[in-house]
């Protein structure tokens, strides 16, 4: 038999739920990420084993963290974003940055 696997995603954590095809009896995994909004997690169709989800804090921001055995151990991706030149927007009428100021 085949194994029915939901993915749950709550302001508290993430929960994985799993049972046979008959539904009957429902084991409870998680909170993983305890803590943190989970706003999405998916499994990937090519493989059941790879999972991601997308956390969110008011301190952290946002990452995301993929598993590679189910669920069990789980590892931030590259969230690595970074800008050529100066990331400010705020310039001044002679170009130079003034980001703090409006």
């Amino acid at each position: 038999m085949s194994e029915v696997r939901v993915l749950v995603g709550t302001r508290k954590g993430a929960f994985i739920l799993r049972s046979d095809e008959q539904r009957k009896d429902w084991t409870v995994e998680g909170p993983l990420f305890p803590g943190w909004e989970i706003f999405h997690i998916t499994g990937t169709p090519s493989d059941p084993k790879r999972l991601y989800a997308s956390q969110s804090g008011g301190w952290f921001g946002q990452l995301i963290q993929r598993s590679d055995d189910g669920g069990k151990t789980w590892e931030t991706v590259g969230n690595e974003f970074t800008y050529d030149g100066v990331p400010g927007t705020h310039q001044w009428y002679d170009g130079s940055q003034h980001p703090w100021e409006f």
